[in-house]
This record gives C-alpha cells, structure tokens and sequence, in this order.
C-alpha cells in the first residue's frame, strides 16, 4: 500500500468526479507539448511516448502496435508533464490487444511524468531526484514507479484530483497533514544533511530570476511591476529574519500545497495522498509548515487564465496553525515539558519561514515564466507571491 492518509473529508465537497473532467478536459499531447519531443525523427509526441512504453514497460507494452496506444495530456503539475497511457485491451470483439497470461501482473494503464526545464536550475541534481523517488516508492510514500529513465519516469496511475485551498483548511486535512509529517520528518535518507540547503535554495533562484528579461511587453510590465518590490536587495532582509534558525534538521517534503495533496480512492475508500516529493531534502522541519501555510491562500483550481487565485481570507490564523503544530508535535512522542518549547519554536519559526516560501516561490514563478511551456500565469503567480510576502512580513513585523 501507498502511504496514504485516510481522509474524513466531506463526500459532497470532495467528489472524485473532478478527476474524470480533468481527462475530459485535457489537451491532447501533440498540441500541447510538442517541444518534448526528444528525437528529432520523431514529429509527434505519442510517437515519442510509444517508443518509451515499448522500451521500459516491457510485457504486453513490448508487443503493442501503435493502433493499441493511448497517450492523453494531463493538468495538475506546474513544474513537470504529465500524461496517461493505456493500452487498448482485446474485449472479445474490437482489434485489441491481448494480454497473455504470463503478462497478467504488468498494468495497462500508467501515468508518464516528464520531466519539465527543472533541469537547467542552478543546483539541480537529476541523479539524486531520481534515487530519491525509487527510495521513496520503496518505502510507499509515492506511487509505485514502473520504470525511470533520463527523461522522466511511469508511475502506477489512479484516478484522483487536487484537494481545493478550502477543503485544505479543514481539521481533518490539517491533521492528517500534521501525521503525515511526523513521519515525513523522521526517515534516514542518503543525502546531504546540512543545515544550509534552503539558503542556497533561496539564493539560486534569486539570481535566476535577476537575470531573466522578457521581450513580450505584457511579461515585461508585469516583471516591471515585480521589480519595483526591490527583489534584488530583499533577499538580504529575509535571510536576516529566518537565519540562523535553531530548529531540527529533517528530511522535508518542502513542497506541500494544494497543488501536491491528492484525493484518491473509490467513493466507499477517499484517501489523501501527498505527492510532488521531487524536492525533499533534508532542511528545517519549520519549513514545511511555513510552506503549506503559505500555501492555503493560493486555490489552482480556476478554469481559466492564469489559472489560480488569491483568496486572504484563506489566510491560517494563529489558532488554525497552532491547531495543526500541536498535534504534529503530539505525535513526536516528547517528554511533556518539552512538547510546549517545541511547539512554541515551531509558531515562532514557522511564520518566519512563510516569508521564505512566498519568496522562493515568487521568483520561482519568474523562472518558470522564462522556461516553461505550460500554459500557467506563472508570472501572475510571482507578482502576487511577493504581494503576500511584503503584507505577511508587515502584518507581523518581521
């Protein structure tokens, strides 16, 4: 089994019918993406995917003929592409393919995960991202990897859709959260484990971002507009807030948001999953919580341009979050007279470290509006990441 959480979420409010009108509404891969195209024989993407499933799937995707393909272009994912393919089964009647008995164990359905321009990042490790997802598909914390290779990865596929910023913010997603993270935060993992790694996280990003210019004149008003924040000298301000930071050093997630926290399952079994683990690495175990508090203000779930909102009254107030602190420190098995100190050093670190996020992310959104072909308003996202930076760092006098 994955290492789901088992949710108690509304059924009314969190219909998995969502996830069947994602399908629906996908853009077919060739149109979508054609840059991915990675052989230069190649002119159409499902020609380039069939050679993949052929290659690493093996079994009765080894036999397949093109007629037996399906590759289907899916949203959810701001960094990377994602796809489905399926094989066209043999139903007694149609020109299908037939699945020997020896191949009965090998899916015929998986999820393709490309990897997007995340590689060209300062500081990007493909190598240690790759063993990093086979570690953790060992231990269930993602989905089973069928096969890994350079350009990305096929994983099990089950039907599911992103949790909204509004059913993020009730109890029961806020502690299976707080769990999830208590166990999150104590694997061993064979990476580096020093406490510098968000520094220069936030550092790499900045100056990728610095050194980005757009032709197009919407993108450069809009960049013009970010810039009048002072973004080059407001690093300096920030690291002086957050560093040194006296808190644990753990394996973090560092990602957690609504656009990673999946609701899976049939209607009888609804089970939250975190997903978008690519970026773990060891850092403060505050961040994790800076991060998705950050996060709850942001819902990606609007249908047209640039594809999110900002919603302040989603904002977590002090209650809220200390709500979600106390039961992750409940589950860390500490003496009583340390859970208090804790939990007190996570309040105080945590809403230091929803500055770091909203600015990592901000000029991550200016990056990815330089790199990335998916058809997101990343550069509508940073604008409004620094807008939520500078009002959390007023509103609380950091």
């Amino acid at each position: 089994q994955h290492y789901f959480i088992q949710s108690n979420l509304s059924m009314d409010s969190c219909s998995l019918a969502d996830s069947i009108d994602l399908e629906t509404r996908a853009v077919t891969a060739e149109c979508q993406l054609p840059h991915l195209i990675k052989n230069e024989t190649v002119v159409d993407f499902r020609d380039q995917a069939f050679q993949w499933v052929k290659k690493y799937l093996g079994g009765p995707w080894a036999r397949a003929e093109m007629k037996h393909f399906r590759c289907k272009g899916m949203r959810g994912d701001l960094t990377n592409y994602l796809y489905t393919c399926k094989l066209v089964l043999w139903d007694g009647e149609n020109d299908g393919l037939k699945v020997l008995k020896t191949e009965k164990d090998y899916p015929t359905k998986v999820t393709l995960k490309v990897y997007g321009e995340i590689d060209t990042y300062v500081g990007f490790n493909k190598v240690e991202m790759m063993t990093l997802n086979v570690i953790l598909a060992e231990r269930h914390y993602v989905p089973k990897i069928h096969a890994i290779f350079p350009d990305g990865r096929f994983e099990e596929y089950e039907k599911s859709r992103q949790l909204r910023a509004g059913e993020l913010r009730k109890t029961e997603a806020t502690n299976h959260l707080a769990d999830y993270l208590a166990e999150y935060h104590k694997m061993v993992m064979p990476f580096g484990k020093t406490a510098g790694r968000l520094e220069e996280t936030l550092e790499h990003y900045h100056a990728m971002a610095l050194s980005v210019q757009f032709e197009e004149e919407g993108k450069a008003k809009i960049l013009k507009k970010i810039v009048r924040y002072n973004i080059y000298e407001e690093l300096e301000t920030l690291k002086e807030i957050c560093f040194p930071c006296h808190d644990l050093v753990v394996f973090c997630h560092n990602n957690l948001g609504e656009g990673n926290l999946l609701l899976t399952g049939s209607k009888d079994d609804r089970r939250m999953q975190v997903v978008g683990c690519d970026m773990s690495s060891y850092n403060y175990r505050s961040y994790d919580f800076g991060s998705f508090f950050a996060s709850m203000e942001f819902d990606f779930g609007s249908p047209s341009y640039p594809y999110f909102t900002r919603d302040r009254s989603n904002i977590p107030t002090e209650d809220k979050r200390r709500e979600m602190i106390t039961r992750y420190v409940r589950r860390l098995d500490l003496p009583v007279a340390q859970q208090k100190v804790t939990e007190e050093k996570l309040m105080e670190y945590s809403q230091k470290f929803i500055l770091a996020a909203h600015f990592l992310r901000g000029c991550w959104g200016i990056v990815q509006a330089h790199v990335s072909e998916l058809e997101f308003g990343y550069l509508q996202y940073a604008l409004a990441c620094f807008q939520a930076y500078f009002e959390h760092k007023i509103l609380n006098d950091l």
